[in-house]
C-alpha cells in the first residue's frame, strides 16, 4: 500500500503537444510525457485525487474565449477532482475598455474576460497567473510539490461544497482524514465527544490519527475557571438590573 502511493504520488504527466523547452525542463526534473486529452499537465495529490492543468498564452485565451474554451474546462472539471487555468504572458495595453493583445488585436473588454474568468471560478476553476514560459515551468513544478502536502486542503472538486470545518482538525488530519471523520460525525460537536475507539471505527481512520484527534479535541479537559469568573458574572447581571417605576 506505502508503494503503491509513492508511485502515485510521483506520478506527473506533461502532454507531447506543449512547446518543446517546457516538456525538456519538465522531462529533466522526473515528468513523464504522454498525449493527453484534456488538460496540459496532470499529477495525483497527497490523496490520490487527479489535478488537470490546462496552460493559455494570453493572446490565446483572449482569443478563444467562449464555447470551445468553455466546453474544454468543463470536460476538465468531469475528469479531473481540481482544475486549474494557468493564464501565460504579460497584458501589453490594459485600459479599463479593452484588453489588446501581443499582436495588437483588439479582444473582449477587460469586463468581459474577467467575467468570463470569474464564470469558470464559479464552476470550480482556480486561476494562476504567470509572466513567462520558464515561469510557467517553475509555477507547474511548485504546484505539483505543494498538492504533495497532507495540509494543502485540495482534491474538492467543484461538485463538492469546500468545508471550513476541516481546518479544526489537527495538522496531518485535514483534508480526506477530516472529510471522513465529519462524514460519520455530521458535526465538530459529536467528533469532540467522540472516543478514540469510536474514531477508530472510521473506515480508514487508524490509531495513530484517532488518537491525534482525540487529544486535539480534548486537550480542555481538566481545565478549571478562574475562581471569580462566577462572581464576576452575578455581579454583571445584578448591574444590568433597573428598576422600572409602575404607571397609574
Amino acid at each position: 500500500m506505502t508503494e503503491d502511493r509513492e508511485q502515485r504520488s510521483k506520478l506527473k504527466i506533461v502532454d507531447t503537444r506543449e512547446p518543446g523547452i517546457i516538456r525538456e525542463k519538465l522531462l529533466e526534473v522526473g515528468w513523464e510525457q504522454k498525449p493527453l486529452e484534456s488538460a496540459d499537465y496532470w499529477f495525483f495529490d497527497y490523496d490520490w485525487k487527479k489535478v488537470g492543468i490546462e496552460r493559455k498564452e494570453v493572446g490565446d485565451f483572449l482569443g478563444s474565449i467562449g464555447d470551445k474554451l468553455t466546453g474544454q474546462l468543463e470536460r476538465m472539471l468531469d475528469h479531473y477532482q481540481t482544475t486549474i487555468l494557468l493564464l501565460e504572458g504579460n497584458w501589453r495595453m490594459v485600459d479599463f475598455k479593452n484588453i489588446v493583445g501581443d499582436r495588437g488585436i483588439t479582444y473582449n473588454t477587460w469586463a468581459g474576460c474577467w467575467n468570463y474568468i470569474r464564470s469558470q471560478q464559479h464552476k470550480g476553476v482556480s486561476i494562476e497567473l504567470t509572466v513567462s514560459m520558464g515561469h510557467t515551468i517553475q509555477r507547474v513544478n511548485e504546484l505539483f510539490a505543494w498538492y504533495q502536502q497532507p495540509g494543502h486542503t485540495g482534491g474538492m472538486s467543484h461538485k463538492t461544497f469546500i468545508d471550513d470545518r476541516i481546518m479544526a482538525f489537527p495538522r496531518g488530519c485535514r483534508g480526506k482524514t477530516a472529510e471522513l471523520v465529519l462524514a460519520t460525525f455530521k458535526s465538530l460537536v459529536c467528533v469532540g465527544n467522540a472516543s478514540v475507539e469510536d474514531l477508530m471505527n472510521v473506515n480508514g481512520i487508524g490509531g495513530k490519527k484517532a488518537q491525534s484527534i482525540y487529544d486535539h479535541f480534548n486537550n480542555w479537559r481538566g481545565e478549571k475557571p478562574p475562581e471569580n469568573i462566577i462572581e464576576e458574572v452575578v455581579e454583571e447581571k445584578k448591574e444590568d438590573i433597573v428598576i422600572q417605576p409602575k404607571l397609574l
